[in-house]
């Protein structure tokens, strides 16, 4: 067995401090009221997660893209993330992202740190404004799915792979992926599904963990198969 090979994020509360960008953006355009019985309906099983999403789009519908992207500025990226990233760019490991966010702000992410291949939900706009409809790519559910299609893209078998996450949607891609770090996860499931486990920032503070797995020359040790 090889060594890692590519490294694939999740973004929201992973390399972002918020949680839920979805949620974020609401209270960003004082929508948060408005918006508020939609996670009761899905947690209940009334609406899917697809029709959650065009829920929270469509109260969005016609509010400018800047006014909306300014959001970002107070979901500060995790302290560490910047040189986690580096850290597995310079010991030739590709980094990617599987996010449930919104493709304005996991793009803008993404070049920041340098990430290649980024699967989230776009938000479409017309012209400057809103649409109040989304593209959803990936769900609570079916994080597994895209990140097998990253895996096929970039040549890379899951063993080959270390995944990055915070909550529960990411342990079905802990439990593919050949390394699983759990980084400052929200629930006991997360933790127990990781190989390693960042409690709180600075997010690099794994990179002495990863050595052994990732050195900067020389032959890796496998990664382990959960």
């Amino acid at each position: 067995m090889r060594g890692i090979r590519l490294a694939i994020f999740d973004i929201d509360g992973t390399l972002r401090r918020v949680r839920s960008p979805w949620w974020h953006l609401h209270e960003h355009l004082g929508l948060a009221e408005a918006a508020r019985a939609y996670a009761p309906m899905f947690e209940r099983g009334e609406i899917t997660y697809e029709r959650w999403a065009q829920l929270d789009a469509a109260l969005w519908r016609g509010r400018t893209r800047d006014e909306m992207a300014a959001a970002l500025e107070s979901n500060p990226l995790r302290q560490g993330a910047d040189r986690l990233v580096a850290y597995l760019t310079a010991r030739g490991v590709p980094c990617t992202a599987v996010s449930t966010g919104l493709s304005l702000f996991a793009e803008p992410t993404a070049e920041a740190l340098g990430l290649g291949e980024v699967v989230c939900n776009r938000l479409l706009f017309e012209g400057d404004r809103c649409r109040g409809r989304v593209e959803v790519r990936v769900t609570e559910h079916n994080k597994a799915e895209v990140m097998a299609g990253v895996l096929r893209r970039a040549g890379v078998r899951a063993e080959e792979a270390i995944v990055f996450g915070d909550g529960p949607a990411d342990v079905p891609m802990f439990e593919a992926a050949g390394l699983a770090v759990a980084v400052c996860p929200t629930a006991p499931a997360v933790r127990a599904a990781a190989d390693y486990v960042v409690e709180d920032e600075p997010i690099d503070a794994v990179i002495a963990d990863l050595e052994r797995h990732i050195p900067r020359g020389g032959s890796p040790d496998p990664p382990r198969s959960l």
